[in-house]
């Protein structure tokens, strides 16, 4: 019988499940990234014109920088639970 028709023991599910959520991380942070660049270019192309920043513009700045933050605190949550998972992982080695 060859190794690759063992069954997984379930460390090694978890690690490969780990490794799949690590690229997902990855992934989704990646695509966050590219919006925090368009996001970013837009405030500083609205600060060079300031008389153009109406209520709503004002408004709309302030809920994408708390969509901002709690995104970026979503991402640490992750990270942090990942690195957990991982840390316990590895003890058992």
């Amino acid at each position: 019988m060859s190794e690759s028709k063992l069954p997984l023991t379930e460390e090694a599910v978890k690690k490969e499940q780990l490794s799949d959520d690590f690229a997902d991380l990855r992934e989704d942070f990646s695509k966050f990234s590219e919006e925090c660049a368009f996001l970013f270019d837009a405030f500083a192309a609205i600060t060079r014109e300031p008389e153009c920043i109406t209520e709503h513009t004002s408004e709309g700045i302030r809920h994408l920088c708390y969509w901002l933050k709690y995104q970026v605190i979503g991402y640490r949550e992750k990270i942090e639970a990942m690195q957990e998972q991982w840390r316990s992982l590895s003890r058992k080695q």
